[in-house]
């Protein structure tokens, strides 16, 4: 578990955060479905959300590897949760928005990595 724990916590992240924040939000009713149709288009869309998590958890994941896991962890919990209120902003102008409000919370980790690396 320890080995493949990383990858379903990377890549189910963003669409838990958006669900909370929908239960959140609206309350169960919110996630309530009349049918089995309207529940695969729910699904379908969330799909979206899957990879787009991934910038932020890698890099989590390379401060981890150097040793920093606090910092993997705390920047992880915190950017994330500045992550999942502007991916539901942005899921209402489509999938490169959502992509590209999930990546740009990532780049300070990015870039806190780097700095590291570099200074060695």
């Amino acid at each position: 578990m320890e080995r493949y724990g990383f990858w379903p916590l990377a890549l189910l992240w963003l669409p838990t955060g958006v669900v909370a924040l929908t239960v959140i939000r609206f309350g169960t009713s919110g996630i309530a479905f009349g049918d089995a149709g309207e529940a695969m288009v729910a699904i379908g869309s969330l799909a979206v959300t899957v990879p787009c998590g991934l910038p932020l958890a890698l890099g989590c994941r390379r401060l981890w590897r150097m040793g920093y896991r606090r910092a993997a962890w705390t920047a992880g919990a915190g950017l994330g949760a500045l992550a999942v209120p502007s991916v539901v902003v942005a899921g209402l102008l489509g999938p490169m928005a959502i992509a590209a409000a999930a990546a740009l919370p990532g780049l300070p980790v990015w870039l806190v990595w780097l700095w590291l690396a570099w200074r060695g």
